[in-house]
């Protein structure tokens, strides 16, 4: 009987290798292949760079027994390979590129294949050019390699198979013609999209067995990375049933203290071979003296996937704030109750937000935070295509409400808005004079108390602050709604020399105007609260989260 493909969980499963076939279902395990596999790595290989330059390319055991054996021994009943595509996820410094090399060149030698075309991918040339590159180097050390191909700056070349290895650029324009029979996809993370990972794929629809190897470190929690990853996921957790996939993760254990050398140990195979414990320790401590520095630490050595490049909210804490009632029913909970107000219309083709807050009073006890989102509904497509932006579920949902046009409706936003002051008691409410002055003016004669709220440092600060002390000390809740959440992951902000901060658009991932109208709506609200005395943050000075 043939054991279960193990999981990648940071320690290298080590198969019996007695027999020379196992079978499972319609699939079987070819020994000598899987061999033959790692003898081309151990024989024909050596390393480019650092102190194991000119050495052959040993595999280590989690190299060999987790990716190259199982890829490569994995047989369909035909007799082709079982994985067409296998992701390899794994922190920087623990030989991704090197490895992605080798299997470039035994896909352009190991099948024998006439005509086969493999090809390097990456977000832009440059960067597809660093597996390319190391492959090169490698032909040129090895004897046998060197006689059998030959390297020029566009390509490896073939001759005895006509069949070659080239790096791509970052688009899919003027890639017509391909036929791909192996593909080296790097640095998943940093695509823009994933235009060209198809049109490459796509190429491959008359190879006998393709085979695909993308590697990357995790990076920020959206894009075509981000989903992919997702996807990965559910494809080990058994969620997605995808047979001729190979997924392999090297990450920190969910929970995990980053700061703990077990944990650096955890997620780093190499650890101790190429991912230096002395240079993870250095990192690190710079790291717990920087939130930014704290987000590159963990999407680079631990493979933690991150909000934000700068870090200003801390997720996993706003997520425990959601509170007992779900966002689809906060505005009825909060019928009749006492509220702050604000509007961001800063984009009129893509997302505009509202957002009520309503201080504690002698029934609730804590903060609660009422939002609205708005975007104009030939824009959804779009967003849902390019970005990755899931705004057709969050319209289905009922948490994004999709208004008629190609612009933002400011005649529904003001409905909307009205409606609101009709079932609220709105004491204030606030707007950025820049672009929504106008909608104000209507809205004013309509008898909303309405008042500018300048988006400098001056009047955004003490709110930011307020933000922060609200989130640490658990004083609200906001119902789970999922785009202010994804607002609150994007926000990055911004610190003048006094060391005053405000949310910034410019620093920020992406759409941050759930937050952005959230400070707005607190600083008329802690105006009005502001009671005799110093301020908090006189006294204790910024938390830095």
């Amino acid at each position: 009987m043939a054991p279960e493909r193990p999981r990648a969980v940071g320690t290298a499963a080590i198969w019996n290798t007695v027999a020379a076939r196992w079978e499972v279902g319609p699939n079987w395990y070819d020994q000598r292949a899987a061999d033959a596999a790692v003898a081309f790595f151990h024989t024909h290989l050596r390393f480019t760079e650092g102190e194991w330059a000119g050495r052959p390319f040993l595999l280590e055991a989690w190299q060999e027994h987790d990716i190259i054996r199982p890829l490569f021994g994995w047989k369909r009943a035909d007799g082709t390979r079982r994985y067409r595509r296998a992701f390899v996820w794994v922190p920087r410094k623990n030989g991704k590129t090197e490895l992605a090399a080798g299997v470039s060149l035994l896909c352009l030698l190991g099948d024998g294949e006439l005509g086969g075309q493999v090809y390097s991918i990456a977000k832009d040339k440059d960067q597809a050019r660093l597996v390319f590159a190391k492959a090169g180097a490698m032909v040129n050390l090895s004897p046998t390699l060197s006689d059998l191909l030959q390297t020029f700056k566009p390509s490896i070349y073939c001759a005895e198979l006509n069949a070659s290895f080239k790096p791509l650029s970052g688009n899919a324009s003027g890639k017509h013609g391909l036929s791909m029979s192996g593909l080296i996809g790097d640095e998943i993370h940093e695509w823009a999209s994933g235009d060209l990972y198809t049109f490459v794929h796509q190429s491959s629809v008359a190879r006998r067995q393709p085979l695909e190897f993308l590697i990357s470190t995790a990076g920020q929690r959206m894009g075509f990375g981000w989903e992919q990853f997702e996807y990965c996921v559910k494809v080990q957790d058994g969620v997605v049933e995808d047979d001729e996939t190979l997924v392999v993760i090297y990450a920190a254990p969910k929970d995990s203290d980053w700061t703990s050398e077990k944990t650096w140990e955890a997620a780093n195979p190499n650890y101790g071979v190429s991912v230096k414990p002395d240079y993870l320790r250095a990192e690190c401590q710079r790291a717990q003296e920087s939130p930014r520095l704290e987000n590159d630490f963990k999407r680079y050595h631990l493979n933690i996937w991150t909000e934000q490049a700068v870090r200003w909210l801390p997720m996993d804490r706003w997520r425990t704030l959601a509170g007992p009632v779900h966002w689809s029913d906060m505005a009825e909970a909060n019928r009749g109750r006492r509220c702050f107000g604000a509007v961001d219309l800063a984009a009129t083709t893509d997302l505009a937000a509202q957002l009520l807050v309503f201080p504690p009073d002698d029934e609730v006890k804590v903060w609660r935070f009422v939002p609205r989102f708005y975007v104009p509904a030939a824009a959804i497509a779009n967003r849902v295509r390019r970005d990755r932006v899931p705004y057709d579920k969050w319209a289905r949902e009922g948490a994004l409400i999709a208004t008629e046009g190609n612009v933002v409706d400011y005649d529904f936003i003001k409905a909307q808005i009205l409606a609101d002051a009709e079932m609220f008691r709105i004491e204030r409410f606030g707007f950025d004079p820049f672009n929504a002055t106008q909608v104000m003016i209507q809205l004013t004669g309509e008898g909303l108390p309405t008042e500018k709220v300048r988006q400098g440092f001056l009047t955004l600060s003490s709110p930011s602050k307020d933000l922060e002390r609200l989130l640490l000390s658990d004083m609200f809740e906001h119902g789970g709604h999922p785009i202010l959440e994804w607002c609150a992951g994007n926000v990055a902000i911004e610190t003048d020399a006094a060391g005053n901060i405000k949310p910034s658009k410019s620093k920020s991932t992406e759409k941050i105007d759930g937050i952005a109208a959230l400070v707005s709506a607190l600083a008329l609200a802690g105006s009005e609260e502001a009671g005799p005395g110093p301020s908090v943050y006189q006294s204790r000075g910024l938390l830095i989260l």
